[in-house]
């Protein structure tokens, strides 16, 4: 008789999530049976996120309440981020609960499984509220942005997990401690990309961690794999939704002029180069303006996302102010900003210049406010719809 699985891979980011994909995969493939109902399941494995303070607690919490309701004859798998962060308390709470991170080596090795999976294109099933749905259906009916069924039509979009991992050595950060950077072989992309196709995709997503560091565990490059994906003659739509600064090479912004890119994250995290510094992020701030003011023009229809943190520690009213500088010219088309809380084991916890949470709580309303108004000055109904999840 089979072994049998359950799978909670819900509430994550989703590069992590395709992961958790990988691991349910991984399973099916060496002859596990995935059940509908934890109880019933040898092994529940839950996948697990600690980019935020918040999302490190809910899954520490998460995974307790299911340790109280299984019986002592079920384990407990824990996969994702989380397993580096607490791997001490997770043991605590059951000494024989089974840790691993983003690394599919160590699944394999632990259960002898023999056989690997194939890197297909997966979609990702994502129900929408009332208000998305609303949205979305003014999109489908009026606005017709590709942009906007990217966001909110998750079922629509063939994402691509490209490598995981990344080569940063950003001081804030405990995603590093995860994972190494391991990409995949870049016939397998191609492979999986013309899989979607077949299967009547038209919007892809390149995930990974940083896709600027893609390819350099492989002799590859992201330079190499995005000229592969201009040869590609057909009518299909690109995401690039992680993309250090430092990735902006004169190929890359070359390739980024083809109208297959629709929408690319390109995480500035912040306008001072003090704070970059203090951060260790390996750009100079006007340099990255430069690049992506090019990329802009050369491609009007591609949107550009950002990242910023606001109330890293020693961030001044002065560093703060040249963030709030740059996404007042209009530079970016959506923001997503973070107030800095920390992370453990990293030296931005050590560092001393700590931001009252009041301060960071202003700072935050303050840029939102400003790609607010940006948006309705440039009449961009598009990109106040991918802002919506935090202009409330």
């Amino acid at each position: 008789m089979s072994k049998k699985f359950y799978m909670y891979n819900n509430g994550t980011c989703t590069r992590v999530k395709l992961f958790g994909v990988d691991v349910n995969n991984l399973f099916l493939i060496n002859g596990y049976e995935e059940v509908e109902r934890e109880e019933n399941a040898d092994y529940v494995i839950i996948n697990t996120c600690s980019f935020l303070k918040s999302k490190e607690e809910y899954f520490y919490r998460f995974i307790r309440d299911v340790d109280n309701r299984l019986s002592d004859k079920q384990s407990i798998v824990v996969i994702g981020c989380l397993p580096s962060i607490l791997h001490d308390e997770l043991l605590d709470l059951n000494d024989k609960m089974l840790l691993f991170g983003r690394d599919l080596n160590e699944i394999k090795k632990h259960f002898k499984f023999k056989k690997d999976i194939v890197t297909r294109a997966t979609s990702v099933s994502d129900k929408l509220n009332f208000s998305k749905n609303l949205l979305y259906q003014f999109n489908r009916f009026i606005l017709h942005s590709k942009h906007i069924e990217y966001r909110l039509k998750r079922e629509k979009v063939c994402y691509l997990q490209i490598s995981s991992g990344c080569r940063g050595r950003c001081t804030y950060c405990s995603e590093k401690f995860t994972t190494k950077l391991k990409s995949r072989p870049l016939n397998d992309i191609l492979e999986a990309i013309n899989d979607g196709i077949s299967r009547g995709y038209s919007l892809f997503g390149l995930n990974s961690d940083d896709a600027s560091a893609y390819g350099k565990d492989i002799d590859s490059s992201l330079e190499e794999l995005l000229t592969e994906v201009v040869k590609i003659k057909k009518d299909i739509y690109f995401s690039i939704p992680e993309f250090n600064p430092n990735g902006l090479s004169d190929i890359v912004i070359e390739c980024l002029k083809d109208k297959k890119f629709l929408y690319i994250t390109v995480p500035m995290q912040s306008g001072s180069q003090r704070i970059l510094d203090l951060m260790e992020r390996p750009y100079k701030i006007d340099d990255v303006i430069k690049r992506i003011k090019r990329v802009k023009k050369n491609n009007k229809k591609l949107k550009i996302n950002t990242h910023v943190i606001v109330g890293f520690p020693g961030e001044t009213e002065e560093d703060f102010m040249k963030t709030k500088e740059i996404l007042s010219s209009g530079l970016f088309d959506r923001v997503k900003v973070f107030m800095y809380n920390e992370r453990p084991n990293t030296k931005a916890s050590l560092m001393d210049g700590k931001v009252p949470e009041g301060v960071k709580v202003r700072r935050r309303n303050e840029l939102l406010e400003v790609m607010k108004k940006q948006n309705i000055k440039h009449f961009s109904m598009t990109n106040l719809i991918l802002n919506r999840e935090q202009l409330k």
